[in-house]
């Protein structure tokens, strides 16, 4: 629904904080009650999706005149009903695999950082066009680029947070794109009847 894309540009939050926290001049050895700039923007981050996640699935999947078929939906690519649920599982199998994968061949942190978002996009790319849960094209696309952009990077050890902030921003705006086309399409449809 319409209401809904504001709840999608949300995922710009975690980008702008890891973007401002990028562009902050700091001293490596610097620490704010035990923790480095780095490490305190990193829990801010997961504090804030761990938020954003929450709020976004009760506003999306309840009954406050949504149509049944779309609180299906959400809950579909969202993981809240079986065929959700094995994707799920499908998802964290193949990420532990990947893990023990990289571990056992010991692969360099920029490697193996690229290789996960790529791995990731590709997963939620293949699930997106197999089971027609378009919305999945938010995570998948995003994903994509910034794991093959950071191949272009030079091999630092660490991760940036400006391409990060960057590819948060690209899922929220992917996300309302998305919803956007499918609305149309609705109302296209129902203007057709």
């Amino acid at each position: 629904m319409k209401r809904d894309n504001w709840l999608n540009l949300r995922w710009c939050l975690p980008g702008v904080i890891l973007i401002a926290s990028a562009l902050l001049p700091s001293g490596n050895t610097e620490r704010y009650a035990g923790l480095a700039l780095a490490q305190w923007t990193g829990l801010l981050v997961a504090v804030v999706m761990l938020i954003i996640t929450v709020v976004c699935l009760r506003k999306m999947t309840g009954n406050d005149g949504r149509p049944d078929s779309l609180i299906r939906e959400y809950r579909r690519v969202n993981g809240l009903n079986v065929q959700g649920a094995w994707f799920n599982l499908a998802l964290l199998v193949a990420l532990i695999l990947y893990f023990i994968w990289g571990k056992q061949h010991q692969l360099a942190f920029g490697a193996f950082w690229s290789g996960l978002f790529i791995f990731m996009g590709s997963f939620c790319l293949v699930t997106a066009v197999a089971s027609r849960a378009w919305l999945l094209l938010g995570w998948a696309i995003p994903f994509l680029g910034y794991g093959l952009f950071q191949t272009l990077l030079p091999a630092s050890g660490k991760v940036s947070g400006i391409p990060l902030g960057i590819m948060f921003i690209a899922v929220a705006l992917s996300f309302s794109f998305i919803q956007v086309c499918q609305i149309r399409k609705i109302e296209s449809e129902h203007g057709a009847h």
